[in-house]
């Protein structure tokens, strides 16, 4: 009677152990799943990131506009790559400042706001808008230097990611939204974002 007992234990201890069969199936399941999954994380990822930055200049935007009209004096946005002077990609970074002598230049009379570094090479960002072009500029009663215009967050190679900040004369400031559901906003003019 005690060998047919330690038999049944010897015979539980070998079940306990998982076959090759079952390890390369589990293996297989989860390769499909993260096949399907890991594309799906990563296009959330990078539409995470594009939001980010399009809330970080909205805030940037509507900040100077503040100080614009608390300070009574003007506030420029421009872009910049080192927060010491203003360049002409939009896509390194921005800042904005009181521009005491007006003249959309960062320079030791101006008092700096506000300056954000973008450090993504898949973003690119435009302005584009009547008037000038390489900087933005609000008026101390909240209205925008006779510029309006649309900022565009544009996410390489994947069109339907952009976004835009669109903004009128008076300072409203609105984000573009896909209205026709072809999963592509849309900007000022009503058609589609295009970056190019």
């Amino acid at each position: 009677m005690t060998k047919q007992v330690k038999l049944k234990m010897n015979n539980r201890q070998l079940q306990q152990g998982i076959t090759l069969i079952d390890l390369v199936l589990t293996i297989s399941i989860l390769s499909l799943l993260l096949g399907t999954a890991l594309p799906a994380f990563d296009e959330l990822l990078d539409k995470n990131k594009v939001n980010a930055q399009l809330m970080q200049l909205r805030s940037t935007l509507q900040l100077a506009r503040k100080i614009a009209i608390t300070e009574r004096e003007k506030v420029t946005v421009c872009p910049t790559s080192d927060n010491l002077n203003c360049s002409s990609d939009w896509s390194q970074g921005y800042m904005a400042f009181i521009d005491h002598n007006e003249d959309r230049h960062f320079n030791n009379t101006d008092q700096l706001a506000y300056s954000h570094q973008i450090r993504d090479e898949h973003l690119q960002v435009k302005w584009r808008a009547f008037g000038v072009r390489s900087s933005f500029q609000w008026h101390e009663t909240g209205i925008t230097n006779h510029q309006n215009g649309t900022f565009y967050l544009c996410f390489k190679e994947k069109p339907k990611l952009s976004r835009a900040l669109i903004i009128t004369k008076a300072g409203r400031i609105r984000i573009s939204k896909d209205t026709d559901g072809d999963e592509i906003h849309e900007g000022a003019n009503d058609k589609n974002l295009n970056c190019n």
